[in-house]
């Protein structure tokens, strides 16, 4: 391991290892020092919660209590999901004999995340979801843009109610990334604006829908009134669907009315996609958010560079939740 960003820093005991710390939601960094201590972790047993284990000597980094601003209340740090060897996913297979791989499940409530789990997740899930993921190639950006870090997939294409947008592109260029720390999916500003005229569009002239486009609501570019506009327990408004389409026509990411409409006022909702601006060096063409991963099971195989992923569990009637509540009361059950 070595001090890659700074040199060896004097500390009340030893001398240490001196590096750039970031917090990924305020876009801040500073200077802190990598460190070592005893991790806890819980195991899981078939469906259920398992003893507590520890990981030794495992590698994290110290910095200022400024970093923590703008993360969610109670918040003591930000946990480390990247491809480096160092990362959580990593140290966690290097410790215990697994896969470099790790899932989630999130949700505005509570939710998963498993490290490793294998065979598959038939026991935590069911035979029906985790036999049903579909795979998709994680790759680096086309054009060398991101950090080696990212989770980027390739979208070729996008649809709205089964009809695919006309982009003055050839496709979708620089890669589409998958971010906890952007709260809604970004479109780069050509895309974006293809994207919302389309939606309109489907929106406004559909036979069955006719919804009212009404005056939108910072920070989202298109808001309608939800005053007409049949709802489902399970997936949300009846609104057009999107289809992130992948590498083929059989393989795409669908977004329902629960992932795609956001309620910001009392009657009225606006589509949870932002403009993300003209696309930089740095920056992918599509940033998919925390908004549209909520219920969607996400599996990351570090070893094979593949993504695994459900589309939104709502539409087998259970929940991200769900399975966090199951999992805790069985435990319980048990103790």
């Amino acid at each position: 391991m070595s001090c890659a960003f700074s040199a060896a820093m004097p500390t009340r005991k030893r001398t240490a290892c001196g590096l750039s710390t970031e917090n990924s939601i305020a876009r801040s960094a500073t200077r802190g020092e990598l460190v070592e201590d005893i991790l806890t972790v819980e195991s899981v047993d078939g469906s259920k919660a398992g003893p507590v284990t520890t990981v030794d000597h495992f590698l994290f980094s110290c910095a200022p209590r400024f970093l923590l601003n703008r993360l969610a209340r109670g918040a003591q740090g930000m946990l480390g999901l990247g491809k480096s060897r160092i990362a959580l996913p990593s140290q966690l297979a290097s410790k215990f004999g697994l896969q470099r791989k790790f899932a989630t499940c999130l949700s505005s409530s509570d939710g998963l995340i498993l490290f490793g789990h294998e065979p598959g997740y038939d026991s935590i899930f069911g035979t029906e979801i985790s036999r049903s993921l579909m795979y998709t190639p994680l790759v680096t950006s086309p054009d060398g843009s991101g950090s080696s870090q990212d989770y980027s997939i390739n979208v070729k294409s996008i649809k709205i109610n089964g009809k695919r947008l006309s982009l003055r592109q050839k496709g979708i260029g620089g890669g589409t990334k998958i971010s906890t720390t952007v709260p809604y999916t970004t479109l780069e500003s050509s895309i974006y604006s293809t994207f919302i005229k389309a939606y309109k569009e489907s929106a406004t002239n559909n036979y069955f829908l006719n919804m009212t486009v009404v005056a939108p609501v910072a920070p989202f570019g298109l808001c309608f009134s939800s005053k007409e506009v049949p709802s489902s327990m399970l997936l949300g408004p009846m609104v057009p669907v999107i289809d992130l389409v992948l590498q083929s026509e059989m393989v795409k990411w669908r977004v329902h009315g629960r992932n795609a409409m956001v309620p910001v006022l009392d009657e009225v909702m606006c589509l949870g996609f932002l403009d993300g601006g003209s696309k930089s060096k740095t920056s992918s063409s599509i940033v998919i958010g925390g908004f549209q991963l909520e219920d969607n099971l996400l599996e990351f195989n570090l070893g094979t560079s593949m993504l695994g992923f459900s589309s939104s569990l709502l539409t087998r009637h259970t929940s991200c939740s769900d399975y966090h509540t199951r999992m805790m009361q069985s435990t319980l059950k048990d103790s």
